[in-house]
């Protein structure tokens, strides 16, 4: 990493120590999982279960997560996978998709956990903070490894990626580091969180940082370079439909979350045997 004349330059080649099988963003993503499996298991009695159980719900939600993000990577492509439809095993050249790889880990997760008999709102809980300290741990590969095509900037922290390979190679022009800004989301999500945990309605934290991961990459998108589809990108999309299914769930939920209907709306706070 150089900075030359004011301006952040990155010439890592997107494999990893030259191996043509790994890349730095599949690097990272897979020290991502690890370290949000790692802290979901130690979070594993305040959902009513042991390590193993736990393990057995990370484990369920990494692979679903693959399965989803390749999916939606492919759906978001369909043009091209449609012409090539073999290139749908070639794994080594990349192509997932993030919010593919989130709604399919959570959905795999917490069905196995409903199927166990655990309470969802509390595995959900437990979830939130974890999933997203991994997701930032991953960003950190995209963004040494320019993983994200976006716009052209001149803002200071723009970055220019010299490396032809890189996707967000723009013929030398610095461009917005679109996953530092996911970085930095995940992050920002995670503290808040993190602070809120002790105090939040019971099942709130993972429709909370739902609702806010998905509107902060609605606004993220408007930088990045992807394909779109009735003028907004799958980001964008995906994102409008969290928002507003976790708006209707929030409404039909505001008895038991502690929302007030009328005047001086406010959440009511878990009870100490919670």
């Amino acid at each position: 990493m150089l900075e030359n004349d004011g301006e952040m330059t990155i010439a890592l080649h997107p494999y990893a120590f030259g191996l043509p099988l790994l890349t730095w963003a599949g690097l990272f993503g897979i020290v991502g999982a690890l370290v949000g499996g790692w802290l979901f298991l130690r979070a594993a009695p305040e959902f009513g279960t042991g390590i193993r159980g736990a393990y057995g719900i990370v484990l369920a939600s990494v692979l679903a997560g693959f399965v989803g993000a390749r999916v939606l990577h492919m759906a978001d492509y369909v043009d091209f996978y449609s012409k090539a439809p073999f290139h749908a095993v070639y794994l080594w050249n990349g192509g997932l998709s993030l919010w593919g790889g989130v709604l399919g880990g959570l959905l795999g997760g917490l069905a196995l956990a409903r199927q166990r008999g655990l309470e969802v709102a509390r595995v959900a809980d437990a979830a939130a903070v974890p999933a997203l300290i991994g997701l930032a741990v991953g960003r950190l590969g995209d963004f040494l490894a320019g993983s994200r095509a976006a716009e052209a900037s001149s803002l200071p922290w723009a970055v220019a990626y010299t490396n032809e390979s890189a996707t967000a190679f723009a013929d030398g022009a610095a461009v917005h580091p679109v996953a530092m800004y996911e970085l930095l989301l995940d992050a920002l999500i995670a503290a808040a969180l993190w602070r809120w945990r002790h105090t939040a309605p019971r099942g709130a934290l993972l429709p909370v940082a739902l609702t806010a991961w998905a509107a902060g990459r609605f606004v993220i998108a408007f930088v990045r370079v992807d394909p779109e589809l009735l003028g907004m990108q799958q980001a964008q999309w995906i994102g409008l439909f969290i928002v507003v299914g976790v708006g209707l769930w929030a409404w039909r939920s505001r008895e038991r979350l502690g929302l007030r209907g009328s005047g001086g709306a406010g959440w009511r706070g878990r009870s100490p045997e919670d």
